[in-house]
């Protein structure tokens, strides 16, 4: 039968407005009864027994997790806070997260942080285990112990001054070749795209000590694969499950083809290593595998963890510094100061205290950008080994808890009336034990990340660099907004970046 083409276009939006419908309805009531069924599964009460802690409804496939929490985690902190009140639970798959908000409750969940327990798999399903779940920062107990001390030493306070001169040859030459090749020859910069390799070849020069041109390009090339899998880990969805391991999809392809490359250019990179007999990290870790310390697959996923995971953590912790200094011209001014006068001295001693120092302008404006910007609006779940009583409800041992950073950070009456306000010197003269809870970055209690030195170092070395060679400033195209496709916090602009000499 013939339809006008008007009506058959009608006919088809009606059909496929039904479908939508017939969708949404199916997986309302398969989110109602998982929803139902979970809560019974997983009863948490007041202390009375008169209420149950609040619930945000499990929604299918994922829960609330991972696209919730962190793509959209921004917008979901200040919306499920206000509807569900200080402490509350969210479902990340089929598991319980306990969500704090305030630092009495952070306090009393995580002061014997390093007894804790990290969620299975980050409670992200079968992808992330398959990618980090056997990782430093995602084991517990004795095999976290084990791994830890293969892997700790080259990121002690103690040892971290001895990469400032690597660290500083790298930011030089890295900001050489931006000038020929991208922006800033153009006195323009984006923070991330053209700083994000800075701290990963940093990192990779720690680990691996000065690698080939051929192996920095297998290293480079690997970027890509492994980005894409950690997008798709993020969606959620099938991925979850480890029956998915079985279908003949692309991401099953990929992750063999990475695993593949990534065991080869790290055999590869410790051969190297061997032969020019430098005792690096990846030696250590190898020789480790060698006498049962650790598991190849523990081995392989630290070193994941180390770069590519922390990829886009790092450069989240730089980037919005550069927006901040670029929007607080006094502060920018007074910082090239205090770089200038211990620039002046010639004293090199004094110059690696002040990058490792924790009282000067330089470490606050970085904690500032980092309090403004929290990396990600929810913490890596954890779960304490006891019972814990929590906004007057029993939270039963081997639950996770999350924490709400921007609550934490932002809306927290601790940092008074301007909490929102871009003030670096509200951090000079507080003492770090004053605000062990009232302020996520690095963990909190005994258990934090292990690569926090380091990071702050990465990020001083390559601020003083940049403050004590250019002027920054925000164009009428310089934007705030959060890029919506990264997990971790990046900001997606360019910023006005004019040459100037430190003298200036």
């Amino acid at each position: 039968m013939y339809l006008p083409p008007l009506k058959t276009f009608t006919l088809l939006s009606t059909v496929t407005t039904v479908i939508i419908v017939a969708h949404q309805k199916g997986i309302g009531i398969i989110s109602w009864i998982i929803n139902r069924y979970l809560t019974w599964k997983h009863p948490i009460s007041s202390l009375d027994k008169t209420r149950s802690i609040p619930t945000c409804p499990y929604q299918w496939p994922n829960g609330q997790g991972d696209v919730q929490k962190f793509l959209e985690g921004e917008k979901n902190s200040d919306a499920w806070g206000k509807t569900h009140g200080r402490v509350y639970r969210i479902w990340s798959g089929t598991t319980p997260e306990i969500v704090l908000t305030h630092p009495d409750d952070v306090q009393t969940a995580f002061n014997d942080s390093d007894k804790h327990s990290k969620a299975v798999n980050n409670d992200a399903g079968w992808l992330m285990g398959e990618l980090l779940g056997k990782c430093l920062g995602l084991l517990s107990g004795v095999e976290w112990q084990k791994v830890r001390d293969v892997t700790i030493t080259p990121f002690t306070h103690k040892n971290v001054a001895t990469y400032i001169t690597r660290a500083t040859e790298i930011s030089r030459e890295h900001f050489r070749d931006l000038q020929v090749s991208k922006g800033l020859g153009k006195n323009a910069i984006n923070p991330v795209d053209d700083l994000r390799f800075l701290p990963f070849w940093v990192l990779a020069d720690i680990i691996y000590g000065e690698l080939t041109s051929e192996l920095k390009l297998v290293l480079k090339d690997l970027i890509p694969l492994r980005e894409s899998l950690f997008k798709r880990m993020i969606e959620g969805g099938v991925t979850r499950f480890s029956y998915s391991q079985y279908l003949p999809t692309g991401t099953n392809k990929d992750l063999r083809k990475f695993k593949k490359k990534w065991t080869e250019f790290n055999d590869a990179a410790c051969f190297g290593c061997r032969l020019a007999k430098e005792d690096t990290l990846i030696v250590l870790m190898y020789e480790a595998v060698k006498r049962g310390r650790v598991t190849p697959e523990q081995l392989h996923q630290t070193l994941d963890e180390m770069l590519f995971a922390n990829l886009d953590v790092t450069i989240g912790g730089i980037s919005w510094n550069l927006l901040f200094l670029a929007d607080n011209q006094d502060v920018q001014a007074q910082l090239r100061e205090e770089i200038f006068l211990m620039r002046k001295s010639k004293d090199e001693k004094k110059w690696e205290q002040y990058l490792l120092g924790s009282s000067t302008l330089l470490a606050a404006s970085i904690s500032e950008s980092a309090r403004l910007r929290p990396l990600a609006a929810f913490s890596v779940p954890q779960s304490a080994p006891t019972d814990r009583i929590i906004g007057g409800f029993n939270i039963p041992a081997g639950t996770n808890f999350i924490v709400d950073t921007h609550a934490l950070n932002i809306r927290n009456p601790y940092w008074g009336s301007n909490s929102e306000k871009y003030r670096p010197k509200r951090f000079l003269g507080r003492k770090a034990t004053k605000m062990r809870y009232q302020y996520w970055r690095f963990g909190f209690g005994p258990r934090q990340c292990m690569g926090k030195y380091v990071a702050d170092l990465i990020i001083r070395v390559l601020l003083t660099h940049l403050v004590a060679n250019y002027r920054l400033s925000l164009s009428q195209k310089s934007s705030w907004d959060k890029n919506p496709s990264v997990w971790i916090t990046h900001p997606d602009t360019e910023i006005i970046c004019h040459r100037v000499s430190l003298a200036e």
